[in-house]
């Protein structure tokens, strides 16, 4: 049976779930811990309620989370150079993509076509697109999402990391899929005010574009990729901004008296700062270890018929969803309502076991990068994909979502058609 190589690329060091874990959460971290009640008041109108001993916890649940990532590259470490992919797999990549790709095209119509059925109209999408400021706001009622439905669109980064597999395998281009998938989340952003959607494909793409050099003969660049991530900061500040404008500023450029870069800085910290402080919030009052999980496997309590049996309220005595919005009113600010990541395990199971957890999880993660670098394309599907909840992880626990969901089920079993046993000689 024939077999294709994909050349594994040597720089990307920030790939590593441990390295990626820290840049993402101790910047956030520092700043919570570092701004004081007074400007928590004044910046985003609520109290700080993150305390030193909230601080502390967080720095133990990273602690054992990279820990745990780390396992997996100590014990017997193979150093790959290439991927092996034989036909079958191939065609299985290839079938998965068009597949998961068209389910999301699907997905997109329903909505659209629900929408639509809503009130939205061509004049509302027109005022949108030109970024006319407030605009997105006053279409989010018609974007009701369809459950079961909607949520094939969640597919559509699974198809990106798919195709963009089976092209650099030396298959088609599949470009006129890749414009469309691009532009239907970019229409999502915009009209959704879901910046998260951007980043469900756009990051995958970017951990499988660090992973694999081309295979074309052209320059590697190694140290490109190694100070890729001083770039970051920039490019969140462009694209916080850039959205940023349509979302918020029409209303706060009346209130504010500061120029618009300012706004933007003190919101997109405000964004992580307070995420953490409602963490807090979230294990004071209703946590920590709550009788059955809730915030670390939120897509069980939503999915399709299982939700119908198995309330919040049967099971925990109330919903923690519900009560939400009246402690941040409270507590917080409801503008700013991001429960946090880091925290959620000590609210579903106590101190003790959320250092379980986040042990176990980083050593699933690790496995999987660790799968990655030593040159099997199970990791190549599985990794990129948990890579989104890896940069987000200060904001909340992306993996526990409905909408990681369907992505995360459709990778593994993925992950498991696609698997087999190395030959003697692969990866030298």
């Amino acid at each position: 049976m024939s077999t294709s190589r994909l050349p594994l690329r040597e720089g990307a060091w920030w790939l590593h779930p441990a390295w990626t874990a820290m840049l993402a959460t101790i910047p956030g971290l520092l700043a919570v811990w570092l701004i004081g009640d007074d400007s928590f008041r004044e910046w985003w109108r609520t109290p700080k309620i993150f305390d030193d001993g909230k601080v502390l916890t967080v720095v133990v649940f990273i602690g054992v989370f990279v820990v745990g990532c780390m396992l997996p590259s100590l014990s017997r470490p193979v150093r790959a150079t290439d991927v092996p992919v034989n036909a079958r797999q191939r065609r299985v990549l290839l079938l998965a993509g068009r597949v998961a790709a068209t389910l999301t095209v699907v997905g997109y119509v329903a909505w659209l076509a629900s929408a639509v059925s809503s009130g939205l109209s061509l004049a509302d999408l027109v005022k949108v697109f030109s970024l006319s400021p407030g605009s997105a706001d006053a279409v989010k009622d018609e974007l009701a999402t369809i459950g079961g439905v909607t949520t094939l669109t969640q597919l559509g980064p699974l198809a990106m990391v798919c195709l963009l597999l089976e092209r650099r395998l030396g298959g088609g281009s599949h470009t006129a899929m890749f414009v469309m998938l691009t532009g239907l989340t970019l229409a999502r952003v915009v009209l959704n005010s879901e910046r998260l959607a951007l980043m469900e494909i756009a990051l995958p793409v970017l951990a499988l574009i660090s992973t694999l050099r081309p295979g074309d003969g052209r320059r590697h660049h190694r140290w490109l990729w190694a100070g890729l991530p001083l770039l970051a900061p920039f490019a969140l500040v462009t694209l916080f901004g850039t959205f940023e404008y349509v979302r918020s500023w029409s209303h706060y450029s009346a209130i504010v008296q500061i120029d618009y870069s300012e706004f933007v800085l003190r919101r997109l910290t405000g964004y992580y700062a307070t995420a953490y402080n409602n963490s807090a919030i979230v294990v004071d009052r209703i946590g920590p270890g709550l009788v059955w999980p809730y915030y670390t496997v939120g897509f069980l309590w939503n999915f399709p018929g299982l939700s119908a049996l198995l309330t919040p309220e049967s099971v925990l005595g109330f919903h923690p969803a519900r009560v939400w919005p009246g402690l941040l009113w409270q507590f917080g600010n409801p503008e700013y309502n991001n429960t946090g990541g880091l925290l959620a395990p000590l609210a579903d199971y106590g101190l003790a076991g959320g250092m379980l957890f986040w042990a176990g999880t980083g050593l699933a993660i690790g496995l999987c990068y660790r799968w990655m670098r030593s040159g099997e394309i199970r990791g190549l599907i599985l990794y990129p994909l948990l890579y989104v909840g890896l940069v987000d992880l200060a904001r909340y626990f992306y993996w526990g979502e409905g909408r990681a969901f369907p992505t995360l089920l459709g990778a593994a079993v993925l992950a498991l058609l696609l698997h087999r046993r190395r030959d003697p000689g692969e990866g030298r």
